[in-house]
């Protein structure tokens, strides 16, 4: 089927440009969810959905695939794991603990994804790290101290109490 080009509709949508703009800025504000941006819109959630998984990967990834480096350098990580979908199934987050921004997403929670994390953002990157904050696994804390042994580990009260 051919369809007629129409120079005010957003590609991959069937909406126009600008509808398609203003929902990618009310994403972009960070105030809302994808419901309120949805009832605020009148789009459907799948379509917000759509948009705002387009927006993320535009501006943290390379051509879509490849992920960005993170353009400032970190003092202090906070590292963590989290169950996803309330199976044995874990991912396990690190973020800049000053801006309190995601650096990384990995999947599982052993040592491999510190490794990845390294290797990702190179260790002249991690050479700004003094301190890493995590809960006791040892995974975490043996593999900041075989690639970055100078990072010295932090673990919060809530953990060593628990």
């Amino acid at each position: 089927t051919h369809s007629q080009f129409i120079s005010f509709k957003a590609d991959g949508h069937r909406i126009t440009e600008e509808l398609y703009q203003y929902t990618r800025d009310l994403l972009a504000h960070g105030t809302y969810t994808l419901k309120q941006v949805s009832e605020i819109t009148g789009l459907g959630k799948n379509v917000v959905k759509a948009i705002d998984k387009k927006r993320l990967q535009d501006a943290y990834t390379i051509d879509g695939k490849k992920l960005r480096k993170p353009e400032h350098k970190a003092k202090f990580l906070g590292i963590d794991e989290f169950k996803l979908h309330n199976g044995h199934r874990y991912a396990t987050h690190i973020i800049d603990m000053e801006r309190g921004h995601v650096l990384w997403i990995g999947h599982g929670k052993k040592k491999q994804v510190v490794y990845d994390f390294i290797d990702h953002v190179g260790m002249e990157w991690m050479e700004s790290v003094e301190a890493v904050a995590c809960d006791m696994n040892s995974d975490f804390q043996e593999a900041f101290e075989e690639r970055c042994e100078w990072i010295q580990p932090v673990f919060d009260y809530f953990h060593i109490v628990k």
